[in-house]
């Protein structure tokens, strides 16, 4: 687990006081204590990240599916022929500047194609925009995510474990935040958009990890904040979401009614 501490471990050791910049002193007394302080804050930072990493494996996807928990359908094929009009342009990727707004976008696109597929819609156009922010990115963990095959429980449940790895290890772990903070809105403001259709695939079980997912968002992204200060946007944004406390559908059901403004907002601002 150590390789996933190296980053921020890094950027914390710059912003303590070094020793080496404190008045030197003969006794070497007050420099043993501040470097002992060091030693003792480095060492609570990465256990800190370790624990973050872990408990981010954790985070599940929104459970769009062919079938619900029953095993019927999910939508049938007369419900397939009124296409989602809220839905994404593929277009959305050009012109694009920042690398925030690369992770965000083809994380959000990605989960927009999810919803295409279910609606057997063409994804054509999606595929060509998530494949150049993936070139423009150089990132093979969000190739693979982005490639991730949905409808296999185990694959889907796995995929943001295998891209929390892939990111830490590669010191990219503020993208890898923004990049699931986006797909998990994504997915969100999509299940508002036709709240009786999709709540059906939920579980009290699953209704519970939004809950978690979110309470994951907010330690990673305040966690973030130290050494990325630019992400504090990110985090106010998403204030009215971390409210969401549900652990049944009824709950989940309830509290997105409620917050269906408050999420559309925060959509908004991710695509800025």
């Amino acid at each position: 687990m150590k390789k996933y501490a190296v980053a921020l471990l890094a950027l914390a050791i710059v912003a303590m006081p070094s020793c080496k910049n404190q008045n030197k002193k003969s006794e070497g007394t007050e420099t043993k204590e501040i470097s002992q302080k060091e030693a003792l804050l480095q060492e609570d930072l990465k256990i800190n990240v370790e624990n973050l990493v872990e408990s981010a494996k954790k985070i599940k996807s929104v459970p769009f599916a062919k079938t619900l928990p029953d095993g019927t359908v999910a939508l049938t094929d007369k419900e397939k022929m009124v296409k989602p009009d809220y839905l994404l342009e593929a277009s959305v990727a050009n012109n694009l500047v920042t690398l925030s707004q690369k992770y965000r976008t083809v994380a959000m696109l990605t989960a927009d194609k999810i919803v295409a597929d279910l609606y057997e819609m063409p994804t054509t156009e999606y595929k060509t925009a998530i494949s150049k922010l993936i070139i423009d990115l150089g990132d093979d963990a969000v190739k693979d995510f982005a490639d991730t095959n949905w409808e296999d429980k185990g694959e889907s449940d796995a995929a943001i474990g295998k891209l929390v790895d892939a990111e830490y290890a590669a010191g990219r772990s503020n993208f890898f935040w923004e990049a699931t903070t986006a797909f998990l809105v994504e997915q969100l403001y999509v299940i508002t958009r036709n709240i009786d259709k999709f709540m059906p695939m939920f579980t009290d079980e699953t209704a519970a990890d939004v809950t978690y997912n979110f309470v994951c968002v907010h330690e990673g992204i305040t966690q973030m904040i130290e050494f990325y200060p630019e992400m504090e946007s990110l985090n106010n944004a998403l204030l009215p979401l971390y409210v969401i406390n549900a652990i049944s559908v009824d709950q989940l059901k309830e509290q997105l009614t409620e917050l269906k403004g408050e999420i559309e907002a925060v959509r908004y601002f991710l695509l800025k």
